[in-house]
């Protein structure tokens, strides 16, 4: 699928396009999503560039995402496309970038990309040509990813209340549940930085490619714009490290917990094996029946067995109780 943004009364407006249709005169930006290889070709074709296909995009080695070829620009970012179950998902997008125009081809919905049309209508004249579009387009992800950030951010300090609530003890079996799903958000939530912190990264690298050859395209205007983002990004990137400690002492406090309540049961099982065990004891011994135990024919055998079991398991008791392990 083509859209060209071409510039009407001073503003972005977006444009379906088929391969063979002129592109609109104005055009400053060509997105291209999920295209098919005669539409990649066309707009090749069209503005003399190189249109890499979908396997030539998803390649990790820095020299097949970041180059330069003929004064543009090829450069690969791996970007956070969406939330799935509430974990970020990446995408892989290739900026190619010229003086006069900028095509991104991606194979993901952007949710950032939502925001942009606001922008081009607020924002007209910080919109009037492919660099500041390309610089725009930069920021929407990092804004987006700063959104994400601070939505983890608060859900993190809800796990953290609840972990570490006064009230935990109340149930405790519905507190060791809950603890056993603190663990998995943690994870989920880790998982989740990961993929921020490698679109952080990737953004970081095509920012510094492209000051690199600054020369070619960029103003003077835009080359101080490119260091504000990266300015934003090194700062997203310290907060990011510090959500990872925060998940580290989490998840540490959690599983200590957990370990806490298995312990107590423990406790409560061992105790229970000790008061019992003389009334075992005393129990077993009167339930032999051999002919010469003196007892048998007691007639408050009976009585005085039973009142053994009930002192040795209360003298166990007060044991534990005294010794304050109770």
């Amino acid at each position: 699928m083509i859209h060209y943004y071409a510039q009407d009364g001073g503003v972005l407006h977006a444009t379906a396009g088929q391969p063979g249709m002129a592109i609109p005169p104005g055009t400053l930006w060509i997105d291209l999503m999920d295209p098919e290889p005669e539409e990649a070709a066309f707009i090749g074709q069209a503005l003399g560039v190189e249109i890499p296909g979908r396997e030539a995009i998803v390649e990790i080695e820095e020299t097949s995402r970041l180059y330069q070829h003929t004064g543009t620009l090829y450069m690969n970012a791996t970007l956070v496309s969406g939330l799935r179950a509430k974990r970020p998902v990446s995408s892989d997008v290739m900026f190619v970038v010229a003086p006069d125009h900028l095509v991104t081809v991606r194979y993901a919905n952007l949710s950032f990309y939502e925001y942009l049309q606001d922008k081009f209508l607020r924002e007209p004249e910080t919109h009037a040509s492919s660099e500041q579009i390309f610089l725009s387009l930069c920021g929407s992800v990092v804004d987006h990813i700063a959104d994400l950030l601070e939505l983890m951010q608060r859900e993190l300090d809800e796990m953290s209340g609840e972990v570490f609530s006064d009230e935990r003890g109340a149930a405790p079996q519905r507190n060791r549940t809950d603890l056993q799903q603190v663990v998995k958000r943690l994870g989920r939530h880790n998982s989740g930085l990961v993929k921020l912190r490698e679109s952080l990264i990737s953004m970081a690298r095509v920012l510094d490619y492209s000051m690199q050859w600054a020369s070619l395209w960029l103003s003077e205007s835009g080359l101080d714009r490119s260091r504000s983002i990266e300015r934003d990004i090194r700062s997203l990137v310290d907060y990011v490290a510090k959500m990872f400690d925060e998940i580290a002492f989490l998840l540490s406090a959690t599983l200590g917990l957990i370990d806490i309540e298995q312990n107590g049961i423990i406790k409560v099982f061992s105790i229970a094996a000790v008061l019992f065990l003389p009334l075992t004891l005393v129990g077993t011994v009167y339930g032999m029946n051999f002919r010469a135990m003196p007892e048998l024919d007691w007639a408050f055998g009976y009585p005085v067995a039973l009142g053994l079991m009930v002192v040795s398991a209360i003298l166990p008791f007060a044991w534990f109780k005294w010794k304050g392990w109770l």
